[in-house]
């Protein structure tokens, strides 16, 4: 099947990527203060799978807030990375993109731990699944991975341990900051791995 992969480098995509090896990988520079690191990590794991890498730049930071945007958080924000519907912009570009070349589907790298954000959740799949299904009639939208956490979707990916040492999850730098909400989840979910 023909699909559009949203590939941001991190653990959970690059894993899920690894474990499906299909489609058309696709990596969006919408603003985020990580994004180097992030296409640098989306771009060896694209080499290492032998498949092409598209990378669409967009600077959204305009509109962004949080550490991602290098902005204060909303008031409402459920934690200090949260950029208001992030996930409905980056589907909307993968959509935007992939319609013109056949696309039949737009996959997630969404896990479990995700749910804390409302585009994370079971729920946001099926209704913008929905609402791409309305809108144009030819794409659906997929979160394979939803009901796994990191750790599990990432022993199932079999993906090799140099390639999960490039994968990049921080909120704030170009390189590991060891300090933000996304350094510390992914330094856990390695030792973790590592431990089992």
């Amino acid at each position: 099947m023909n699909e559009v992969f949203l590939l941001s480098g991190g653990i959970d995509s690059s894993a899920l990527a690894w474990s499906k090896r299909s489609g058309h990988l696709l990596f969006v520079n919408y603003g985020q203060v990580a994004a180097s690191g992030e296409r640098r990590a989306a771009t060896r794991l694209a080499d290492a799978l032998d498949q092409e890498l598209t990378v669409l730049e967009l600077d959204c930071r305009k509109i962004g807030t949080g550490l991602l945007a290098n902005s204060e958080a909303a008031r409402e924000a459920p934690s200090p990375e949260w950029w208001p519907y992030r996930n409905q912009l980056l589907i909307t570009l993968a959509a935007t993109w992939g319609l013109s070349r056949g696309c039949e589907r737009i996959v997630l790298g969404v896990v479990r731990e995700d749910e804390q954000f409302r585009d994370g959740t079971s729920q946001f799949v099926r209704l913008i699944d929905a609402l791409v299904v309305y809108q144009e009639g030819s794409m659906r939208v997929e979160a394979p991975a939803s009901e796994l956490n990191s750790l599990d979707l990432l022993r199932q990916s079999g993906l090799p341990r140099e390639l999960l040492a490039i994968t990049h999850s921080c909120d704030v730098a170009e390189f590991h900051c060891g300090e933000c909400p996304s350094c510390k989840g992914r330094l856990r979910i390695l030792a973790e791995f590592d431990a089992s």
